[in-house]
């Protein structure tokens, strides 16, 4: 029934042309004797009906002659006989059932094609994909740009093989063969292997007669859906050997010698792909597939210039996304450190131009291979792929590689040679392994599940059986005393589980230890303060502090017996305002802190203590956490004013005071409008008591 449509609408839309009579450049020549040529999907089989109409030479109308032939062998020759034409343009149409060059067998399903040609020069006409496809555009450019049928077929030519391919020499396209030797032979057999697929009769049709409709309208194939599904279905032929295949079954028909096809195919889902060329200036590179639609199951993939072209590349090398600039020879080598996530919150990425792509890697990246001879030591401070906030992190882990080679830097793990295998017995069991200058290439290993794993010296020496908070261990290292305490390193996100580890601290023998890691007195505050003599010490970074002001948890006598997360709420209020934000009692002191020391309102050195968790009232005495979202949301948004989409202040916001929360220890600002400018009018300072 499908088939039917089709055909009725191609006879309708001869009878509309016809209608118009100053399209046609004229020419009255007639034609008597044979019309011959090859019909070819595949090859039509024998017995297929062919049907020769008349159109007349002013109008292009039927004339109402109309001559009948078959296909007169598998290899889809056809023979009109006794043809007697007072006009030379004639439309000629086959159906019937055809060779599949893709699976090599007969269709299981008939199907038609049409041609429309001048007869007058030459009495062969072949019957094809593209005469089927020019018919339809031809059509259309003598109906609407009053073109000739010389000038419309000429540019319809040129259209459809641009669909294709760019630059290809080809004859008349009803003079074309899938068994031709010339450029536009070899693209005709390769495009009607990419318009099959492996698709069936019915559904190749429905395809077909989309495309051409497609075409028909402006010239341009504009499906980019359909060009991606036929890109991944040659490539992936082309990957698998089935171009192979498809040759192999088509000479197996033994008609004539099959063109080089398969350069067509190819060419096709490259240009698809945006790969561009592949030749002796370019051999190794390697481009990847991010255009286009991301549909085809080709999209991020890797491919690399072989001898044989563009090839698909698969290895387990992660590619980066945020990296705009191209990875050209030029900058070989280059390495890109990447922040990736949001100004606040996120990771640093290692990427490296390796042959066109900038592949991910690990902080070793950034170790110098130049003059690096195997054994050599690069020692790299930072974070990999680890989530943190934003700006310096003093507490960033050092990493040790040993120069395998080759640009390969391997991890120390991996370079240290252990005179004894981690398995499960011995899980627990420690070893120490060092080289050379000894202070600096000592290395602790334990052996675990997942095998021997580096640990630091406080892990080793001291263990975890049976410590408790504020424990301290001291031993030796090479003559030099080292100190660490033992304390929640961390808490999970609820504040509910604190995570014990040993810090590494400098020990006053009078105060004690004070851990080397940052502000921490909201895990373990008694480790954390000291008072003596009638003054008051604070433990930062490693150094005791005296202080003047003293953090309400370490003089409030309610903190007794509480834990950290009961006492924070003490003083939350029972009624407010849905919405309203309150600090907790833990407090983050910071002490001779040179706040906006530029500019600003107060310049000079504060000591201020400012709540670690702030709180929002939800109704019937519930206080909970506030939200990213809650703390972002008093801040004035440059969507609620009049001044536009970049800053909130203008001459209609003039005096208004916005107040900017900070994250971490910071104390929040105050900020106002002013004259055009936003300046900073004050800090808003926790809560703290003056010794």
């Amino acid at each position: 029934m499908k088939f039917t449509l089709i055909s009725s609408l191609f006879a309708l839309g001869i009878l509309l042309w016809g209608c118009s009579s100053e399209n046609v450049s004229g020419g009255n020549e007639t034609f008597e004797g044979r019309v011959n040529g090859v019909s070819q999907k595949g090859p039509f089989l024998e017995g297929s009906s062919v049907v020769m109409q008349e159109l007349d030479g002013n109008s292009l109308a039927q004339t109402g002659k109309s001559f009948r032939g078959k296909v007169i062998n598998d290899k889809g020759d056809f023979s009109i006989e006794n043809v007697s034409l007072d006009y030379p343009y004639a439309l000629l149409e086959v159906n019937g059932y055809y060779r599949n060059e893709v699976t090599g067998k007969k269709s299981n399903g008939s199907i038609f094609m049409k041609a429309l040609a001048d007869v007058s020069g030459q009495s062969k006409v072949n019957i094809n994909l593209l005469t089927h496809l020019e018919y339809e555009r031809v059509q259309n450019l003598m109906n609407q740009n009053k073109m000739s049928i010389e000038e419309a077929k000429r540019q319809a030519d040129r259209e459809i093989f641009s669909a294709f391919y760019a630059d290809v020499d080809y004859d008349k396209v009803e003079y074309l063969s899938i068994f031709g030797n010339g450029e536009g032979d070899a693209a005709l057999l390769a495009i009607n292997i990419l318009l099959l697929g492996e698709e069936s009769e019915a559904s190749f049709m429905e395809r077909f007669a989309s495309m051409g409709q497609d075409l028909a309208t402006d010239g341009v194939w504009n499906d980019s859906l359909l060009k991606i599904k036929i890109a991944d279905f040659a490539c992936q032929a082309n990957l698998s050997g089935m171009l192979a295949k498809i040759r192999e079954n088509i000479e197996s028909w033994k008609i004539a010698d099959v063109p080089a096809f398969e350069s067509y195919v190819n060419s096709f889902w490259v240009n698809q792909y945006g790969l561009g060329k592949c030749d002796a200036s370019n051999i190794g590179m390697r481009k990847r597939y991010t255009g286009g639609s991301d549909k085809s199951i080709f999209h991020n993939s890797a491919f690399k210039c072989s001898e044989n072209g563009w090839v698909p590349y698969s290895t387990n090398e992660v590619y980066s996304n945020s990296i705009t600039e191209e990875c050209s020879a030029k900058n070989e080598g280059e390495v890109k450190v990447v922040w990736e996530g949001n100004p606040k919150y996120g990771y640093n990425t290692y990427n490296r131009c390796e042959n066109g792509l900038w592949v991910r890697g690990d902080i070793s990246l950034t170790c110098d291979t130049a003059g690096a001879r195997v054994g050599d030591i690069c020692r790299r401070t930072g974070s990999m792929n680890i989530f943190q906030a934003a700006g310096p992190n003093p507490t960033l882990p050092e990493y040790v590689f040993v120069y395998a080679g080759n640009g390969v830097w391997e991890s120390q793990l991996e370079s240290i040679k252990l005179d004894e295998e981690c398995v499960k017995d011995n899980v627990g069991k420690k070893k120490i392994s060092s080289y050379g200058d000894k202070r600096e290439n000592t290395y602790y290993l334990e052996c675990t599940e997942n095998g021997w794993q580096f640990i630091d010296e406080g892990r080793y020496h001291c263990g975890v059986e049976n410590a408790v908070s504020g424990d301290v261990c001291s031993f030796s290292v090479y003559g030099d005393s080292v100190h660490y305490i033992y304390y929640p390193v961390y808490s999970d996100e609820e504040d509910s589980v604190l995570i014990y580890g040993w810090e590494k601290c400098n020990y006053d023998s009078v105060l004690g230890c004070c851990p080397n890691g940052m502000n921490f007195q909201g895990y373990n505050p008694e480790i954390g303060f000291r008072e003596l003599g009638g003054k008051s010490y604070y433990c930062n970074a490693g150094e005791w502090i005296s202080t003047t002001i003293v953090p309400h948890q370490y003089t409030d006598s309610r903190k007794e017996g509480l834990t950290d997360m009961e006492y924070d709420i003490l003083d939350l209020p029972k009624e407010a305002s849905v919405g309203d934000r309150a600090g907790g009692l833990l407090e983050s002191c910071s002490y001779g802190v040179v706040l906006n020391e530029e500019d600003g309102p107060k310049q000079g050195t504060f000591n201020y203590c400012v709540p670690q968790t702030y709180y929002r009232y939800r109704g019937d005495g519930s206080w909970t956490k506030e939200t990213i979202d809650e703390f972002y949301e008093d801040q004035i948004s440059v969507d609620d004013t009049p001044c536009g989409p970049s800053t909130w202040c203008c001459a209609e916001t003039e005096g208004l005071k916005n107040i900017v929360h900070m994250d971490g220890d910071g104390p929040d600002r105050i900020l106002q409008c002013d004259s055009g400018k936003i300046e900073l009018v004050d800090y808003v300072l926790g809560r703290y008591e003056e010794k």
